[in-house]
């Protein structure tokens, strides 16, 4: 039977932790030192203007432009040699896609970087639709990115949503999808208590074993 599934992209799909968390480190550690404890244990995942704020916090959001600036030129200029796709990744896209289920992105990585990842590992036909962030006519949150997604296609209102970390759970039941945690993303610090899971993987290509309708 013909399945519907909305993937988180960095986390879920691919990872790029180590590229993302030593540029916010190096780019703390020039305008703002004494705040690099919070860019050293941040969680990667939320929107790059939040994740700026959280670190920089109240006593450098003058810096918060100057921040997200710097980040974006040595992010993009360095992310195809810096993250790769999880080593099932690949695998578990082809058997859904072979298998005719339909697939979208939703992810609060900006579209520019994204597209570029998606091109270089030659995705771009397993996708029906791929939101991130700033691809709308605003900047949005994951919520949102979803809530776009299903009025555009019906469809997707019965489909799986499959993230990582607790803002991709709270997109899930804001929206009224089954939650699927990747365990092996980046959210295994955050509490997990409050959210719904229909179920939990170790490995992405775990997908295809699970029992469901």
């Amino acid at each position: 039977m013909k399945k519907y599934w909305i993937f988180d992209f960095d986390g879920t799909l691919i990872n790029s932790e180590k590229h993302v968390r030593e540029t916010f480190l190096k780019i703390t550690k020039e305008i703002a030192p004494e705040r690099l404890v919070f860019a050293k244990k941040v969680v990667i995942g939320p929107p790059l203007e939040e994740t700026a704020k959280e670190i920089l916090g109240d006593s450098q959001a003058k810096s918060l432009k100057v921040f997200t600036d710097n980040f974006i030129k040595i992010h993009d200029n360095e992310i195809l040699k810096n993250t790769i796709p999880y080593i099932n990744s690949e695998r578990t896209l082809k058997k859904l896609f072979s298998m005719g289920h339909k697939i979208a992105v939703a992810t609060n990585k900006r579209e520019k970087p994204t597209l570029q990842i998606i091109n270089h590992l030659g995705w771009d036909e397993f996708f029906l639709s791929i939101e991130c962030s700033d691809s709308g006519i605003k900047q949005r949150n994951k919520s949102q990115m979803i809530k776009d997604l299903l009025l555009k296609d019906h469809n997707f209102q019965k489909a799986f949503f499959v993230g990582d970390t607790l803002s991709d759970g709270i997109s899930a039941m804001k929206n009224n999808l089954r939650f699927i945690k990747a365990n092996y993303g980046y959210g295994y610090n955050e509490d997990w208590g409050n959210i719904e899971i229909f179920a939990e993987i170790n490995d992405i290509y775990e997908l295809g074993e699970l029992h469901i309708k």
